[in-house]
């Protein structure tokens, strides 16, 4: 007969960490099932956390437990005037984001866009796709379907 621990450390974490001086940001490492969130949610008492940015890059499992303290935390922070951004997913994240729907409620960081390209340059002769803002503008060159 196998004997097991009464109790396991948790296989992920829930941490609030401090950038600079007033800057809060969720992180979530590991597998981050309902255990994993209920321990955050309790450690936390009533106080609603409020974060800038959510870190999410190193998650390998969320639970519906932790997609729901993830929107929390998102109205939390609205409600307290702060504009939270989604600053790294892991694709365990991406994927139960999308399919839970709720993907367009975690605004992410704009891409760098990186230096000009030089002209002559093969990103600078007009092979190059265009990003959505260029693809706004009037008279701007939509990419061939297929392009990347």
């Amino acid at each position: 007969m196998h004997t097991y621990p009464e109790q396991r450390p948790p296989a992920g974490s829930i941490t609030i960490e401090h950038e600079g001086a007033d800057r809060r940001v969720l992180c979530l490492r590991g597998d981050v099932d309902t255990e994993v969130a209920a321990r955050f949610t309790s450690s936390q008492g009533r106080e609603r956390v409020a974060v800038d940015a959510i870190d999410a890059g190193a998650v390998t499992f969320i639970s519906s437990s932790g997609l729901a303290l993830l929107l929390l935390c998102v109205e939390a922070s609205r409600a307290a005037g702060r504009h939270p951004l989604l600053r790294a997913a892991s694709r365990s994240v991406d994927r139960a984001l999308r399919m839970a729907g709720i993907d367009s409620v975690f605004p992410r960081p704009e891409p760098d866009e990186g230096p000009a390209p030089h002209a002559g340059s093969a990103a600078g002769n007009g092979d190059a796709a265009t990003t959505p803002s260029q693809a706004s503008a009037p008279g701007a060159r939509r990419p061939a379907p297929g392009a990347r």
